[in-house]
């Protein structure tokens, strides 16, 4: 069989790190390292490639798989409904993250099937089953479309294997789009995943609940391999969280010396662990450990304890200090609340200047489907549920104390007095910095400017037109064509 992945585009209405960051679909490479054997399969990255319906002419596949976030849910069912009309015989499947919590968001007569796990070790059986004729029902681990709102599960499914006994992803299947790749100065850039699930029950992150607690981790052994085998200079290591463990980021580095393996790595990281294991730091510094990204997420202690962090605002600075001593920049993600007057604005930037903050991913708190704190907002929204492409945690989708456009002002302010001073920038990066005059750099201040456009009229996009527009999911199937 011809098996097309597709990545979806980024959304018309979406804002942020897109203009920043386009990093390779680790996820659609997974996926094909576990397509037996006999099959033909290709990666269609429609965030650097385009002309859909021109790749489906020219490869005519049997069987397309698709996966997102919840800012790409109506890009994949427009997707399916395309390759159904294209072909109404082709086979459609989703997965990723958001499917597996909330598999009714892509309830659609162009959807086949939704997995609800892992898609490395279902996809060979699926694959099966659509030559077979075996009904899918009978496969555990998905989730059937049953009419535009509904779907119907099988037998539940251990959420992933052993980590150890995946395969390694299919990069070679993108190595002719290796260039277009990068996050900021980071490039070419590899992607890279450890561990499968999280620690901590932050109130607004899924992840813990997508793997229901537990943590799937692969052993240093299989993680040194995997990075003995990567080209690239730079790897994202995109765990929720890599700094996590003591004994084995010691073991992973020491095989990394014992190999001789040379990387700088962008990791993520808790600023507890960070604050209180500065020799780890100091060793993985030497390593190449050039920028950790950290859920900083507020500048009081009572904002985190809200959101069940399980941490203080003092980790948070110690972390910062930390890495700046050794020479690691940190990249911190930030979470205000619909309840900021221009007050608690003001605060946060305060602590953005206080603490030498320059790379910064400042997200409105966004209920998520599938969250702890979703049950709480759920009816007080302000962005339907189906305008997916504004749910892309830089639009708020709850009301605001604030006036909305004013609202949007303070978060582009902040944004523009953190990231536009040239002579900040130059004293706060340290070693992710090109010099000035350089294409990457200027990509960054581009990509910058065009988040802080976006921003300036992020208000009008709550117009019930442009809300209209955002709930768009494609050419609508005839009766056959889905069946």
């Amino acid at each position: 069989m011809r098996i097309l992945l597709i990545r979806p585009p980024v959304p018309e209405h979406t804002i942020g790190l897109k203009n920043v960051m386009i990093c390779e679909p680790l996820e659609l490479e997974y996926v094909a390292a576990g397509i037996p054997a006999g099959h033909e399969v290709e990666i269609f990255d429609m965030i650097v490639e385009r002309n859909l319906p021109k790749r489906l002419k020219r490869f005519r596949p049997d069987v397309i798989g698709t996966s997102c976030y919840i800012s790409g849910v109506n890009e994949v069912i427009r997707i399916c409904r395309i390759a159904k009309l294209f072909n109404p015989k082709i086979r459609t499947i989703v997965g990723g993250v958001h499917a597996s919590r909330v598999p009714e968001d892509f309830a659609d007569r162009g959807v086949d099937c939704i997995v609800l796990g892992d898609g490395t070790t279902i996809i060979g059986e699926l694959l099966a089953a659509f030559e077979s004729g075996r009904p899918l029902t009978e496969i555990s681990g998905l989730a059937i479309p049953d009419g535009d709102t509904r779907v119907t599960r099988t037998a539940e499914r251990h959420y992933m294997p052993e980590p150890d006994s995946l395969p390694f992803p299919r990069r070679e299947l993108v190595a002719h789009l290796a260039n277009r790749y990068y996050y900021i100065f980071h490039q070419p850039v590899a992607t890279m995943k450890t561990t499968w699930g999280c620690w901590y029950k932050c109130n607004f992150c899924f992840t813990w609940r997508v793997t229901d607690g537990a943590q799937y981790s692969r052993s240093p052994e299989s993680i040194v391999e995997e990075l003995a085998q990567i080209d690239s200079p730079d790897v994202y290591i995109v765990d929720d969280i890599f700094l996590i463990n003591r004994r084995r980021l010691s073991a992973i580095a020491h095989l990394l010396r014992e190999r001789g393996i040379r990387k700088k790595y962008l990791v993520y990281g808790r600023s507890d662990f960070i604050a209180e294991n500065e020799d780890v730091i100091a060793e993985w510094a030497e390593l190449g450990l050039s920028a950790v990204l950290i859920g900083l997420e507020a500048s009081t202690d009572s904002e985190l304890d809200s959101m069940f962090k399980e941490n203080t605002v003092d980790y948070n600075v110690k972390a910062i200090e930390v890495l700046r001593r050794h020479g690691v920049d940190t990249y911190g993600s930030l979470i205000p609340n619909p309840e900021y007057t221009e007050k608690e604005w003001n605060r946060l930037m305060q602590f953005i200047e206080d603490n030498g903050l320059y790379y910064l991913n400042i997200s409105p708190l966004t209920p998520l489907p599938g969250t702890v704190i979703w049950e709480e907002y759920q009816d007080k929204l302000t962005v339907p549920r189906r305008a997916h492409g504004l749910w892309d945690l830089s639009h708020t989708v709850l009301p605001t104390r604030l006036p909305l456009k004013q609202f949007y002002r303070f978060l582009l302010r902040t944004y523009s007095r953190a990231v536009l001073d040239i002579r900040r920038a130059d004293r706060l990066m340290l070693r992710t910095r090109p010099p000035v005059w350089t294409y990457r750099y200027l990509r960054l201040w581009l990509g910058a400017m065009k988040i802080l456009f976006q921003l300036r009229s992020a208000h009008r996009h709550h117009s019930p037109r442009q809300l209209r527009r955002a709930m768009d999911r494609g050419p609508e199937l005839p009766a056959a064509a889905g069946s």
